[in-house]
């Protein structure tokens, strides 16, 4: 049975993904023209945006499956680590004044927020008992 610290975790992650969905869904007509305007992605087109999205999103969920499912520690730290390149980007944006400001933009920290508090119940001390079942790190395949 999993621990209610990853129940926690799942319900704040998946929801910073949903959240993400549809922020890009609400930005779509603009992501797509400043990938359009760049003449090195315009040449591979919308189809790659799109494909790009879907295996990054891809990505996440393997990550969320293997941290809340499987108890892999390693997909814990790969998930501590794109946060923390997610708070570095958002901190950037601010400091270069590219951050937009309007819904999407609280979108964004919103849901950065989820995942901060995704990742905290990720060191919570029922979720470190999880975490010591880890049959990935351990090297046995149940």
């Amino acid at each position: 049975m999993r621990p209610v610290s990853i129940v926690r975790f799942e319900q704040a992650y998946l929801a910073a993904l949903l959240l993400g969905v549809l922020n890009i869904l609400l930005s779509w007509d603009m992501l797509s023209a400043a990938y359009s305007a760049d003449p090195n992605a315009a040449v591979l087109g919308t189809g790659f945006l799109i494909g790009s999205l879907a295996v990054s999103y891809g990505i996440s969920l393997l990550l969320w499956f293997l941290t809340a499912r499987k108890a892999s520690s390693i997909a814990k730290w790969f998930l501590v680590v794109l946060f923390a390149f997610g708070v570095l980007s958002l901190l950037y944006s601010l400091a270069m004044g590219s951050w937009d400001g309007g819904l999407t933009g609280l979108f964004g920290v919103v849901g950065l927020l989820l995942q901060a508090v995704a990742v905290y119940f990720l060191f919570r001390p029922d979720a470190r008992a999880w975490f010591a079942t880890d049959d990935i790190a351990e090297g046995t395949f149940e």
